[in-house]
């Protein structure tokens, strides 16, 4: 196997590449319900893709170094969703999709230390004579593609916003002590409220960035600890796709929030 500099793909992820090209195997993570929502909205499957990263948690656990480190934390994540979807869209490309549907991201921790970030997803190629003039990525799955293109809307990119906030408050101790009793705890109370906002808005920064016209929000995680018993910090991430309006007429929505939350039921 050629060494690598860290650029591009990996080499595994290139050699998958490469044997897909030759064998003209097409595989699809689609449901049957997803393969036909793609085929109504004018794309087959043409091989699933995935990006992945694995990288390296260092922080400790000391109470004055938490802010920062649960700062750290978040530019890992956020720079983990990145470079999997980086990698995914290499891969896509490579097999000459013009876009990549029903995105899932998946979090394993190694060995406590590392922790693998995973993009999966399937690449599509548009059956028109018109196609994207660059690759899209969306992680809703093929019949919502469906009925977002029949209402006169598009997906652009998968849109991700990751925010990280620590509070200090030394009666955190008291507050949840046994004999406090059922009260509620401030500084948790105020981080995850302050956490999940910020997250949120820095997905609404990645969907004006792209130049989409709105967003639909897939997945919101959050994840809280306390430290020494004087902290606390969490961490929120929120994942959607970021979607554009391509008509105006009768069969697309007249307006649209600017977060459209989507019922995958």
């Amino acid at each position: 196997m050629p060494e690598w500099d860290g650029r591009g793909l990996p080499p595994v992820a290139q050699a998958r590449v490469d044997r897909f090209g030759r064998s003209g195997l097409k595989t699809s993570l689609l449901s049957v319900p997803g393969a036909v929502g793609a085929e109504v909205a004018g794309f087959t499957a043409v091989g699933e893709v995935m990006g992945c990263v694995v990288q390296q948690i260092g922080f400790g656990a000391l109470a004055q170094w938490a802010g920062d480190q649960v700062r750290q934390t978040a530019d890992m994540l956020r720079d983990g969703y990145a470079t999997a979807l980086d990698r995914l869209s290499q891969e896509a490309t490579g097999l000459g999709a013009d876009g990549v549907l029903g995105i899932e991201f998946t979090i394993t921790s190694l060995d406590g230390v590392l922790q693998e970030l995973v993009a999966l997803g399937t690449a599509v190629r548009a059956e028109t004579t018109q196609r994207p003039r660059r690759l899209f990525t969306t992680d809703l799955p093929g019949q919502d593609v469906g009925k977002l293109m029949q209402a006169g809307w598009v997906p652009v990119r998968v849109a991700v916003g990751v925010a990280a906030r620590a509070e200090y408050d030394y009666s955190m101790q008291y507050q949840t002590s046994t004999w406090a009793g059922n009260a509620e705890v401030d500084a948790p109370t105020k981080v995850v409220n302050e956490v999940r906002a910020a997250a949120r808005a820095e997905f609404a920064r990645a969907i004006r960035d792209s130049g989409a016209d709105g967003g639909i929000v897939s997945d919101l995680r959050l994840r809280t600890w306390p430290v020494q018993e004087r902290a606390v910090v969490g961490i929120a991430s929120v994942t959607g796709t970021a979607i554009a309006q391509f008509h105006t007429g009768r069969a697309a929505p007249t307006s649209a929030l600017k977060i459209l939350p989507l019922n995958r039921s």
